[in-house]
């Protein structure tokens, strides 16, 4: 999946989804949904998150966790992709409703 042309690094990305439930990424438990809501891009580690397709409204679930909780994988836009629990915490998000999670 082609991104835009337009370099992520000049966008400033506000919250898209709004939502008093936004939590952390690396909050969620493993089979958890949910879509993404703003990513912290003030340092060239969120920058890079959203280089990797963490973008808002992307839809995110969280595969497993390392038997110590670090890293965690995650598939998102059709791949899957490891974090640290520190990367995966500049990453806030709406959790899905879990009647919805089949």
């Amino acid at each position: 999946m082609a991104l835009p042309t337009e370099s992520l690094h000049t966008r400033s990305f506000t919250p898209t989804l709004v939502d008093d439930r936004a939590v952390s990424l690396c909050s969620l438990a493993p089979g958890s949904r949910a879509t993404v809501t703003d990513v912290d891009a003030s340092t060239p580690e969120g920058h890079r998150l959203l280089e990797l397709g963490f973008l808002p409204e992307t839809e995110i679930r969280v595969v497993r966790r390392a038997p110590l909780g670090d890293p965690i994988a995650f598939y998102l836009r059709g791949g899957q992709i490891c974090l640290r629990r520190s990367e995966a915490a500049r990453i806030r998000v709406l959790a899905a409703d879990p009647e919805s999670q089949i």
